[in-house]
């Protein structure tokens, strides 16, 4: 009777101990969002690879890439929508639920983990992209280089099928000069003068043929640039959208998971597991 009695306190002490800790399980969540990048993470690799052999560099058209960026795009989104819908149900599912609280409440707890799994994800993703930062940029500038250097050869490009004695100085300096104004995007009349009488002088042009040279070469650097522009505000634009859609299918998968954990269901539509 005793050793009864001793086990029955320590049961009430374990049970008070739960009831008095956080409403926030973290191990749950952790869980979840491990979970929701794991699956995530084969899947984008998945869609990269269909992706990839998709598209012919031999006979890739425009209209055929337009088509690839679209299905990307929308296997993105159902990507995160799926990842995330499983990490909240994963984590609404394992955590506990509390005596005494209301079918609302309950509802409110389990959504409210599917919410910080896809915060947690959030963030570690948050993290790796800001170390992913300074390759992302040492390649666009290294994309502005390559740029700017295939300007260059057109505009010194003499014609003539022979070496037109240009030197890495002249290069040096009008590559610095169309870099100066694609990131300003304005051009000032003197460099633009300038730029026509190196090219007058070093590809062998009339002084008019070299300027309109230059006028094409600009707006052709220009549009390249505007469209860089255009192109990151799109997929920032999308990434977010994408992302938010994320939070709240982590929100609906956390209430699936959280009914039924109380329900005792595997999974909708499968057999309900025996509760003991």
């Amino acid at each position: 009777m005793a050793q009864a009695t001793s086990v029955n306190i320590g049961s009430h002490s374990a049970d008070s101990a739960f009831e008095s800790a956080s409403y926030v399980e973290w191990p749950c969540i952790i869980a979840g969002a491990m979970a929701a990048l794991a699956v995530s993470f084969v899947l984008l690799t998945f869609g990269s690879a269909i992706g990839l052999a998709s598209v012919s560099p031999w006979t890739s058209t425009s209209g055929s890439v337009t088509a690839v960026t679209i299905g990307a795009g929308f296997w993105l989104l159902l990507v995160h929508v799926w990842a995330f819908a499983l990490g909240g149900y994963i984590s609404a599912r394992m955590r506990h639920r509390r005596a005494g609280a209301s079918e609302n409440e309950v509802a409110f707890r389990d959504g409210a983990h599917g919410l910080l799994v896809w915060s947690t994800a959030v963030v570690l993703g948050a993290i790796v992209a800001v170390s992913a930062a300074a390759s992302a940029g040492r390649g666009a500038a290294t994309a502005a280089s390559s740029l700017t250097s295939v300007a260059t050869d057109a505009l010194l490009r003499s014609g003539k099928g022979a070496p037109d004695g240009r030197s890495d100085e002249v290069r040096a300096e009008l590559g610095r000069l169309l870099a100066t104004m694609s990131g300003r995007g304005s051009v000032v009349a003197t460099d633009r003068t300038y730029l026509a009488e190196v090219v007058a002088a070093r590809a062998g042009l009339p002084q008019a043929e070299a300027e309109k040279r230059v006028d094409t070469v600009i707006t052709q650097l220009k549009d390249g640039t505007n469209k860089a522009r255009k192109a990151a505000v799109v997929v920032g634009f999308l990434a977010a959208a994408t992302l938010l859609l994320a939070g709240a299918a982590a929100w609906w998968g956390a209430t699936v998971g959280g009914r039924h954990r109380d329900e005792g269901e595997v999974w909708a539509g499968f057999a309900r597991a025996n509760r003991t």
